[in-house]
């Protein structure tokens, strides 16, 4: 009762505040984004939706009153099953799995990289230079001056 309440609440400050800034987050939380997700239903969601419904509906008849009886008791221990199991214990369970394929397929991966990757240049044999002769104690001449 407290949440239809809090709702009506909601509503009520989009309807008679419309130009505060409250009123205009509520409006595109409550009102613009609801109503740009229900634009983008067509005729086959609603055919789908009607042919589960009429089927759950038919399986409902079909089993009676036993079937409803189960689905209510099962359903705090379904939700409580469902709170339980973490979405980390997912991620960890994703995230082995794809290591352990990646280490079985690493090898072949290292080959391919290896004859993709350019390859390093060989060192050319140089000949050794000889030393430039200078006449003074001021190092190579790299010019021939003449005095």
């Amino acid at each position: 009762m407290a949440l239809i309440v809090t709702f009506l609440g909601l509503f009520a400050v989009v309807a008679f505040a419309p130009d505060t800034p409250a009123a205009r987050f509520l409006h595109r939380a409550l009102i613009a984004l609801p109503a740009r997700a229900l634009a983008h239903i067509s005729r086959g969601h609603l055919s789908i939706a009607v042919a589960l419904v009429a089927g759950l509906a038919s399986v409902f008849w079909l089993i009676d009153e036993e079937l409803a009886l189960v689905m209510t008791m099962m359903a705090p221990e379904a939700l409580a099953y469902l709170a339980m199991f973490e979405i980390g214990t997912l991620v960890d369970a994703i995230v082995t799995t794809m290591l352990v394929a990646t280490s079985v397929r690493f090898p072949r991966i290292a080959a391919i990289l290896s004859r993709l990757r350019p390859r390093a240049r060989t060192s050319r044999a140089r000949r050794p230079q000889r030393p430039l002769s200078s006449n003074n104690d001021d190092g190579a001449s790299h010019f021939a001056i003449a005095a």
